[in-house]
Formats: C-alpha cells, sequence, structure tokens
C-alpha cells in the first residue's frame, strides 16, 4: 500500500472528507487529493501533522514492509466491505417488503383470470408444469377462476349469515 493509499484509508476511516482533513492539518484539499493519489509527497513536518490528525503514528503511514499492518488494513478493509454489502442487503430487502405488493397489484390489476393464472405460474415454476400444453393453461385457468369464484360466493354467504345472526340476536 502506498503512501496516499494509507493517507486515504485512514481518513476514510475517521469518515473524513478531503477537506476536512485539509482544514485539521492546516492544508489545501488540492494538497491531500495530491498526496492520496501520489501526485506529491508530504514533507516529514506535514507527515506528521496529518498522522497526527489521523490519530495514527507516522509509522503507522512510513512501513511498506510491514506485513502486519498491511493485514490489518485489509482485514478493516474487507470488513468495511462486509459490512457495505449486508447494509445494502438490508436496505434492498426494506423495498422489497415496502414495494413488492403494489408492484405485484400493478401488474395484475388489469390481466384477466387466464393470464393471472399463467403469471402465477411463472413466478413460481414447477418441474411438473414444464409439459403442459396452452389447453391445459386454458382448463387450469378457467378451474382456477370458477374455485375463486366459489371461495368468493361462499364467503359472501357466510358474511350475510353473521349480518343475519347478529339481527336476529338484537331483536331478542
Amino acid at each position: 500500500m502506498t503512501l496516499g493509499e494509507k493517507i486515504k484509508f485512514y481518513r476514510n476511516k475517521l469518515n473524513l472528507s478531503q477537506e476536512e482533513l485539509a482544514k485539521k492539518c492546516n492544508l489545501s484539499r488540492n494538497a491531500i487529493y495530491n498526496y492520496e493519489k501520489n501526485k506529491r509527497n508530504p514533507t516529514i513536518t506535514i507527515l506528521i501533522t496529518i498522522a497526527k490528525n489521523l490519530n495514527i503514528l507516522t509509522t503507522d503511514l512510513l512501513y511498506t514492509n510491514n506485513t502486519e499492518k498491511t493485514s490489518l488494513i485489509e482485514l478493516d478493509t474487507i470488513n468495511e466491505e462486509k459490512e457495505n454489502t449486508n447494509n445494502l442487503e438490508l436496505e434492498i430487502a426494506e423495498l422489497y417488503n415496502k414495494y413488492f405488493l403494489d408492484l405485484f397489484k400493478w401488474k395484475t390489476i388489469n390481466m384477466n383470470p387466464h393470464d393471472y393464472f399463467k403469471f402465477i405460474l411463472s413466478l413460481y415454476p414447477l418441474n411438473e408444469t414444464n409439459h403442459l400444453t396452452e389447453e391445459d393453461l386454458n382448463e387450469l385457468s378457467i378451474l382456477f377462476y370458477r374455485f375463486l369464484t366459489l371461495k368468493v360466493h361462499e364467503r359472501n354467504a357466510l358474511n350475510e349469515n353473521k349480518g343475519l345472526n347478529l339481527n336476529l340476536i338484537k331483536c331478542n
């Protein structure tokens, strides 16, 4: 890891922008940028100031053969990447939970029963359905629609009976 990469690494570890580190060190943002890109090398005095403001030893920035320190830096980078990945996965899961039903309704609201049934089958392709013909799918969609209609009528009848029973109880 180069000196510039180390400065950038420790700066990012403290969640400092180049401008913030520059302000702390009484330098310009451009100077920090040039150090991080290895376009310029800081003087020893500036290096000491940068290390002090990054809460590290100057030797942490200078050592290049210290594999233990490099391993720690790499491990920290890997952990940071894992944390970012986990945060991203959580954010995706939240968005999925928040918008899935809305998207599903939007996609299916204007579908006829046959297309709806085919769409549902396409979401979860079963090996058993691979050999179904279009005629089979039509027949299944008709049965599905009839079953759905029957269930709706059954539920409505039950709700009406409950309403009648409640009215009878109130009258008595």
